[in-house]
């Protein structure tokens, strides 16, 4: 009966010994344990990438032996980062193809392709008054001339006088023309003033009072030299010199207060040497057009019975440029 008791004992503790033998998970091997662990670990790598935004990326295995192919600038690659196009953005230049190459394009030191230099127009150099305008130019000019006080000595009966002269306000006219070289320039001109003035005085012997009206004439003809600083394409401030001839005429008739009776006269006509220096500002209304409106000092040496001239003009002129 024991050996009997035995078998039946292992028959029923037989399926309990071999299910734990052929269950694998009951004890993993080894290299189990360290596939699963590198498994969790790629799958929480990926999980961490996608909560970030980023897709993986593996580096590139480069094959010295394979020769990389050189793009056209036809056909460029479009797979370009966002990065780069900001910033050659920023630098002011943009990719093009070859065929849209000109003269204000320059190539990629890489030879890839080619950039376009953005030049604003804020950092572009002004043209020159004679790029803008041509090399010569023709200007009327039409204004006012105001001048300092100044003496007049004569002689009335047995004394000589000496009086000021009242100088009032005059007219002028004149004409230019000049040549341009870059921004300098050098012109010729004339110019004819006309002033009246008087002078109020008495007769020595009798004390009667007299007054004497007179003009004062100005032809001048002159050259300058200048510079002229373009402040944009209309518009340039100018300033020169000039050195000049001028004929100069006063003539005073001297009339009793009351009668208008003639006294003496009081004349002198000479050619004497002038010098100048003027201010102006020019409009450019079109290429071939322009309004100046300027300041003229002249200074007029004296002649034999009147003082130096002390002469400042104001003056609008309109110029043709060819």
């Amino acid at each position: 009966m024991r050996p009997k008791g035995i078998f039946i004992l292992l028959f029923f503790l037989a399926p309990l010994i071999i299910a734990p033998a052929q269950d694998p998970s009951a004890k993993p091997t080894r290299s189990e344990i360290f596939d699963r662990m590198e498994a969790r670990a790629q799958a929480l790598t990926k999980r961490m990438q996608e909560m970030s935004g980023k897709e993986s990326q593996l580096p590139l295995e480069v094959n010295p032996n394979v020769q990389t192919p050189v793009l056209s600038p036809s056909n460029p690659t479009i797979n370009s980062s966002n990065s780069e196009v900001v910033q050659e953005q920023k630098n002011g230049s943009f990719p093009v193809q070859n065929s849209e190459v000109s003269e204000n394009r320059s190539p990629d030191p890489s030879g890839d392709s080619f950039y376009v230099v953005d030049d604003s127009e804020d950092y572009l150099p002004i043209e020159s008054a004679q790029d803008l305008l041509g090399d010569y130019y023709i200007s009327p000019t039409l204004g006012f001339v105001l001048s300092s006080e100044s003496k007049v000595s004569y002689k009335l009966g047995p004394s000589m006088e000496v009086k000021d002269l009242d100088n009032e306000m005059g007219y002028g006219v004149g004409m230019k023309a000049g040549m341009r070289f870059d921004n300098f320039f050098t012109e010729f001109g004339i110019r004819y003033s006309s002033l009246d003035c008087k002078i109020y005085g008495s007769v020595p012997s009798s004390g009667s009072l007299y007054t004497g009206d007179g003009t004062i004439d100005v032809l001048n003809f002159n050259a300058r030299l200048g510079y002229a600083f373009p402040i944009n394409e209309l518009i340039s401030v100018n300033g020169s010199v000039g050195l000049g001839l001028t004929n100069r005429k006063n003539v005073i008739d001297l009339y009793l207060d009351n009668s208008n009776f003639f006294i003496s006269s009081v004349s002198s006509s000479e050619t004497v040497l002038s010098y100048d220096l003027a201010f102006s500002i020019s409009y450019f209304m079109a290429e071939s057009y322009l309004i100046s409106l300027g300041y003229n000092y002249m200074y007029v040496d004296k002649i034999s019975q009147f003082d130096a001239l002390n002469l400042h003009y104001f003056e609008l002129g309109l110029g043709l440029n060819f």
